[in-house]
């Protein structure tokens, strides 16, 4: 391990050429090379959590479908109502308001 100055990150100086004379790769390469159980570790857990999101977002559009087909029907029953039928409801609702 280095002390912290050795590990701070500093400015680079960078050359923008036509010709690749002073080409520089800006990859930093800190000297840790992963193993390939660490990569193994690394892409089950990226896979768990797309797995999760994946769950999570089944979960959400489900229930967004449900409340949108539930709102349709109920436009389409009360569209269908007679208007007489809504003056019973109406009258109804307004009796049963008053007497609370």
């Amino acid at each position: 391990m280095g002390t912290k100055e050795t590990l701070q990150k500093t400015s680079k100086e960078v050359y923008f050429a036509v010709l690749p004379d002073k080409y520089e790769p800006l990859i930093e390469d800190d000297g840790i090379e992963e193993t390939s159980e660490e990569r193994l570790r690394k892409k089950e857990k990226r896979k768990r959590r797309r797995k999760k999101y994946k769950k999570n977002l089944k979960k959400a559009c489900s229930f967004t479908w449900r409340c949108l087909v539930c709102g349709l029907q109920t436009l389409a029953a009360s569209y269908a109502m007679p208007l007489s039928a809504v003056g019973v409801v109406m009258e109804n609702h307004r009796a049963t308001s008053s007497k609370a």
